[in-house]
């Protein structure tokens, strides 16, 4: 009865061991995407204002000078409208990575933001309800239902075919929710997961391994021309780790 006590500890002592080592590589991977994100948009972002700026200086000196020069002056019009979708582009990319507004605001100003954006760059009307928490979620925690809830959004768009998203998000006693439900085609969930290579089962199946990082739960349910629900279940960190104490 010993040995198997002890064989039971080991087994929870190396189940902790690569828990903690999964969360340390998440959040290497969460600092390396904010890193990025800030110099595409303080490095790259700001040199391509000032390359627009340059180039609508020479644009209005051509015309200063009296001399339209149109072969000249199309080209700058045509290197002003290059630079200028390339600096909506980079600045888009880089609050993908990381949004500025997660990190300064907090999660529910964070979640109002995705729900706009989703109308504005992929058409999907996103109703979202939002009830705090008792207390403010930890930034691992509040990363990851960023996360799930994008990706939700994401599949909604890509792959299910969606025009509207109602997304909910409840602050409990001792544990968040967060449930996305989409209107679109479905799919036979079971061989979705199954494949597991395709985009919207390895973006989602990605999720669920990142929810359970954090003693947490991701539900996925659908079908054929039923739809598409998700639903998150993350524990705060002061229950997880009494939960775990009480398990040792």
């Amino acid at each position: 009865m010993q040995e198997q006590r002890k064989l039971v500890d080991g087994l929870r002592g190396g189940q902790a061991y690569f828990q903690q080592l999964a969360r340390s590589v998440w959040r290497v991977q969460e600092d390396e995407r904010r890193r990025i994100a800030n110099e595409l948009h303080d490095g790259v972002g700001h040199n391509l204002a000032a390359l627009i700026h340059l180039v609508a200086n020479a644009r209005a000196a051509l015309h200063a000078a009296g001399d339209p020069a149109p072969p000249a002056l199309q080209a700058l019009e045509r290197a002003h409208a290059i630079a200028e979708s390339t600096l909506q582009d980079t600045r888009a990319m880089s609050r993908l990575l990381r949004p500025q507004i997660l990190d300064d605001l907090g999660l529910e100003a964070a979640m109002h933001w995705l729900a706009r954006s989703s109308l504005e760059t992929r058409g999907l009307d996103v109703r979202l309800e939002f009830r705090a928490p008792r207390a403010a979620l930890d930034g691992d925690r509040a990363t990851l239902v960023f996360r799930v809830a994008q990706e939700a959004l994401a599949n909604a768009a890509r792959h299910a075919g969606a025009t509207r998203v109602d997304m909910r998000f409840d602050g409990g006693a001792d544990r968040v929710r967060l449930e996305v439900r989409d209107d679109g085609r479905g799919c036979d969930l079971e061989a979705a997961l199954a494949r597991g290579s395709a985009g919207a089962s390895a973006g989602l199946g990605g999720m669920r391994d990142r929810a359970r990082l954090f003693d947490g739960s991701l539900q996925l349910d659908s079908a054929p021309g039923a739809g598409f629900t998700l639903v998150l279940e993350l524990p705060f960190a002061d229950a997880a780790a009494g939960a775990a104490a009480g398990a040792a």
